[in-house]
């Protein structure tokens, strides 16, 4: 999804891979934005997540999020995961890790789910994020962007980049240490979650406030 609208930006160039340290030339930014693009629908994923009432027959919630993360780097949909998309699903899971993290579920639960995958860790954590999701669709995608667009520190800072280092080639260790291997196919269901994630963090609205508040920032010169 995101190497697709980074190709699309460049006009079709091939561009270097996520964890390239090298900023495309002429493209200021294009690193920043697929970082913040990527960051934004993890953690619309987990928030889809949290709502998940429609289980596929053997599927656990466990296995649901994963599909949903597999579903944000899958950009051809063919269910194999590549090492570039790898990278993508790499930076999407950290984020994961942390927005969980912030809602306060602990690191050895998020490393099961996370890494592990396991389904009654999976049980435990949909129960307290669904209890510490704020209320009602715009309430939910401002936690959006105030995660991935703000400093804990500083306050909400919508034109920001989120800038956390937390992919290994960027000096901090990585959550995240096992790969998704093998074929991942989504059902109709998991697609359907997938689209919804992708709507709540790329809406019309969200997009609306998040100019709002760039065109704000720059006026009072933030």
């Amino acid at each position: 999804m995101s190497e697709l609208l980074r190709a699309a930006m460049l006009g079709g160039k091939k561009v270097p891979v996520l964890d390239s340290a090298v900023e495309p030339p002429g493209l200021p930014g294009a690193e920043d934005y697929t970082l913040a693009d990527i960051s934004m629908s993890a953690v619309a994923v987990v928030q889809q997540w949290a709502e998940t009432d429609d289980l596929d027959a053997g599927e656990n919630y466990a296995d649901r999020l994963m599909v949903m993360f597999v579903g944000i780097a899958d950009a051809n949909h063919d269910g194999d995961v590549t090492d570039d998309e790898q990278g993508v699903l790499e930076v999407a899971l950290n984020t994961g890790w942390d927005y969980l993290v912030k809602l306060g579920v602990s690191e050895e639960d998020a490393g099961a789910l996370l890494n592990d995958w396991d389904a009654d860790a999976a049980e435990r954590v949909r129960d307290l994020v669904a209890s510490a999701l704020p209320d009602g669709e715009d309430e939910a995608s401002a936690d959006i962007d105030s995660f991935v667009f703000s400093d804990s520190d500083q306050g909400p800072a919508l034109d920001a980049v989120y800038k956390k280092a937390f992919v290994i080639r960027r000096g901090k260790k990585t959550r995240i240490n096992k790969r998704i291997s093998g074929t991942v196919r989504l059902s109709a269901k998991q697609k359907l979650a997938v689209r919804k994630a992708r709507m709540k963090s790329h809406s019309a609205t969200a997009m609306m406030r998040r100019m709002k508040s760039m065109r704000l920032r720059r006026k009072t010169g933030l």
